[in-house]
């Protein structure tokens, strides 16, 4: 790792992302995380130390004698995390912040709607066999951008309030997120909802009040979808609401392919699956608020699809931005590494551009058509840099065997027919964009493109954040796993954390 003593950048690039008039010295002093100048002298240092650890993957020992060696900080390892504890509710600030000044550029709409997803991923800690954090993340699906991110124990639920709504909101939820009391609330705010659900996940009734018979409804449909009127019952003295409906039966492959699933994973805890469930496979479930006369059951179809975005974001903050790597397990440890990984990776986000904001999967022939007559956009320009360490998802494994793009030339990426038509009517087309499934997946030409372009922004803002820091990731580590910083004219060889085991004398 080459170590350049030009810590100036960081006021120049981080700015860039954060609001007008974050003062960073000030809320770190405000919220404890830096009360003293012994070992870390200013609030720029413990933020390059913080983001040198989290940010881009260093080890505490790591991130000691790159400080030590670049001349920014003389720090011990015990000392780094008593900084770096009490920095997490700084970092977290920070992040909020970044989200904040994304959030305050002008909302996009799609027919005067703003498409919203929620969803929640788990982060374990080191040796963990169950979730230890969730992520509760919200994405803006024409930004192209999250917008929310909350970070939670174990025990934080996930549930549609982890948002704040404003009028013409349309948020996609999963089947976890179909509670009646909590869909009133979204209704509350003046906002509508598209949310899957499960035969068993609320009490349907009728517009009278009679007991919904969904099974009997699924054997009498006749066609390849469907729509009816319900209600479901919200909180307690509150009128019920009342709701759509929507059926999707899928494909013979997709329900066995379902099935098989739901078997396989009762076999593995040991339960009988319910041959409700079984049937209940056979078909997506969605409700909604939207009005029939603007949206229709296709309509309803098709926006639902857009909900895989959020998904592919997640796998990009795993995949590409090594969220899945938690190196910690004491908490406010685990927080602050957190943080600084969520940073990178919203700078790194914020720098990619547009991504395709169709579904990932789809006919061939149809997508090639789309591709060809959709509207381009520009990407990142391309830059040579290693990712975040050379051992995880390196720039030149992402890209190799693929053409190089030339900063002249920037990447184009179809939009796909939704964004080129900008109408709700063009939603029955869009029902082309992929197969209705419970798990869809991503194996397919438009997906890996999208990977490999995001692989593409996330070494270009990661050069970004070295230059931050004050430093670049090596491409190569010395054998033993060792990590060499060279920096103001010196080597500094850090020790291996973990020696491999050996049955034979070393040599004399």
């Amino acid at each position: 790792m080459v170590i350049r003593p030009d810590f100036s950048t960081i006021q120049k690039q981080l700015p860039e992302h954060l609001p007008p008039g974050y003062n960073l010295e000030a809320t770190a002093r405000t919220l404890g995380a830096f009360t003293r100048a012994r070992g870390v002298k200013d609030v720029q240092t413990l933020f390059q130390l913080a983001m040198a650890y989290g940010g881009c993957g260093m080890s505490l020992r790591e991130t000691c004698a790159w400080a030590a060696a670049a001349g920014i900080a003389e720090i011990t390892d015990p000392s780094l995390i008593d900084r770096l504890c009490n920095a997490a509710p700084w970092l977290g600030d920070i992040m909020a912040a970044v989200i904040a000044r994304q959030a305050g550029l002008p909302a996009k709409r799609w027919s005067g709607y703003r498409l919203r997803a929620l969803d929640a991923t788990t982060i374990c800690e080191p040796g963990a066999d169950r979730t230890t954090w969730r992520l509760h993340v919200g994405y803006d699906l024409a930004g192209g951008q999250v917008d929310h991110v909350e970070l939670t124990d174990v025990h934080g639920g996930e549930n549609l309030q982890r948002l704040k709504y404003q009028p013409g909101d349309i948020v996609l939820g999963d089947r976890i997120y179909a509670r009646a009391h909590k869909l009133q609330r979204v209704k509350q705010d003046a906002a509508d909802f598209i949310v899957r659900t499960g035969w068993n996940s609320m009490r349907l009734q009728h517009k009278d009040g009679r007991q919904f018979d969904l099974f009997a409804m699924l054997r009498d449909l006749t066609e390849c979808e469907g729509e009816v009127k319900v209600q479901v019952d919200g909180s307690p003295g509150t009128k019920p609401l009342e709701l759509r409906l929507i059926i999707w039966r899928k494909t013979p492959e997709q329900a066995e392919e379902e099935q098989k699933r739901l078997l396989q994973n009762g076999k593995k805890h040991g339960r009988t699956v319910d041959p409700r469930s079984l049937e209940a496979a056979k078909y997506v479930m969605l409700v909604t608020s939207l009005p029939a006369h603007i949206f229709s059951t296709s309509d309803i179809l098709a926006i639902y699809r857009f909900r895989w975005q959020i998904e592919l974001a997640f796998k990009r903050m795993k995949s590409l931005a090594g969220l899945d790597e938690l190196a910690a397990k004491k908490p406010e440890l685990a927080k602050a590494w957190i943080y600084a990984r969520l940073i990178a990776f919203l700078i790194a986000e914020q720098n990619a551009g547009q991504v395709p904001e169709s579904s990932p999967s789809g006919p061939g022939k149809a997508r090639a058509e789309r591709q060809s007559k959709a509207e381009s956009i520009a990407l990142a320009p391309h830059k040579n840099g290693s990712g975040l360490r050379s051992g995880i998802h390196s720039r030149a494994a992402a890209m190799e065997g693929h053409p190089q793009r030339s900063r002249e030339n920037p990447a184009v990426y179809s939009r796909g027919a939704a964004q080129a038509k900008k109408t709700v009517g063009s939603a029955q087309t869009m029902l082309i964009l992929a197969p209705m499934r419970d798990a869809p997946t991503v194996e397919t030409g438009v997906a890996c493109r999208k990977s490999r372009h995001t692989a593409q922004f996330w070494s270009s803002a990661m050069d970004i954040l070295m230059t931050m820091i004050g430093g670049k990731p090596a491409n190569e580590k010395q054998p033993g796993h060792t990590s060499k910083l060279t920096g103001l004219g010196q080597d500094v060889t850090t020790v291996p954390r973990r020696r491999p085991r050996s049955n034979s004398c070393p040599s004399m």
